[in-house]
């Protein structure tokens, strides 16, 4: 069952984006879970208005944020509804709990105003929260009003329909930070489907048979980068303290990613889904641009 935070409240803390969904489902599962529950939310006058629903039992508060403190009262559902009503616009999420040895966990899983997940780290006890080590992907959004969730409601996040894919080295994580402040979140990656089938040993019409199967069911939009200038792709490679083998055969994947795209693009298999980006020679501005580019006439087109 809920159990309130009234008065007084400390809300420092870290928030996160996280980019890469098989890292983040692996963290998430290694953590104990302390409590889950729907929160609707909605805006006056420089208040929060929230309803905790835990299974059908409802709570209600009043919240002002005020500086690093929150001063929440609690309320009764007529206020709450006659707030939700007027305002005909709330931000809906699940609210999952987790603990990390001495960090607290909040997992927000949005689906008004559009779905994506939040993570909001803070501190249990005196541990410091610079202290927390955010797993791979986790992207730190802390002090972006964009991800405040007054502006949220307000319609500052932009998109969330992209996956970013290509070889390593290409700057896929660099451009999905670059995006991540202007309120684009992008997936890095989709390992399930795209990354995994990308391989030498698989025939391009298996591969690209899963992949146009893949398209039919998403709702989403697939943009390629690939970099054709070898030596700058091997430069960035090779600063890497630690390299793979995919690390080490980076141009070789690019050159593979390349070719599948235009195999499905000249078997008209792109479905207006798969898009390509090409970066060579292009500064992280100048790609970055590029790949907004696509996305914000995507959504345009879904609207």
């Amino acid at each position: 069952m809920v159990e309130l935070r009234l008065g007084k409240i400390n809300n420092e803390e870290r928030k996160f984006i996280p980019t890469k969904k098989e890292f983040f489902e692996e963290y998430i599962n290694g953590l104990k879970k302390i409590e889950e529950y729907e929160l609707i939310q909605t805006f006056k006058d420089g208040y929060k208005y929230r309803c905790y629903n835990d299974n059908g039992y409802l709570k209600f508060t009043r919240n002002k944020k005020m500086g690093n403190i929150t001063d929440v009262r609690e309320i009764d559902e007529k206020t709450f509804n006659s707030v939700l009503s007027e305002n005909k616009k709330c931000i809906r999420k699940v609210r999952k709990y987790y603990h990390d040895g001495n960090f607290e966990i909040d997992v927000d899983y949005f689906s008004e105003p559009l779905n994506f997940i939040l993570v909001e780290v803070a501190t249990i006890g005196e541990e410091p929260l610079e202290n927390y080590e955010p797993p791979r992907g986790f992207v730190e959004v802390t002090g972006n009003e964009i991800y405040e969730n007054s502006n949220i409601y307000n319609g500052s996040i932009i998109s969330n329909r992209t996956i970013i894919e290509g070889t390593d080295g290409v700057g896929k994580s660099t451009t999905i930070e670059e995006l991540l402040k202007q309120g684009i979140i992008c997936q890095d990656r989709c390992m399930d489907v795209i990354s995994v089938n990308m391989l030498f040993d698989i025939s391009m019409e298996e591969r690209v048979k899963k992949y146009q199967n893949y398209l039919k069911k998403i709702d989403k939009t697939v943009i390629i980068l690939v970099n054709n200038d070898k030596k700058e792709l091997e430069r960035r490679i090779n600063t890497r303290t630690k390299l793979s083998e995919f690390d080490k055969q980076a141009y070789e994947y690019n050159i593979l990613y390349l070719k599948t795209f235009n195999y499905m693009k000249e078997h008209n298999m792109l479905m207006n889904k798969m898009f390509l980006v090409d970066t060579t020679n292009l500064s992280i501005d100048q790609q970055t641009e590029k790949v907004k580019e696509i996305i914000l006439c995507q959504d345009t087109m879904s609207i």
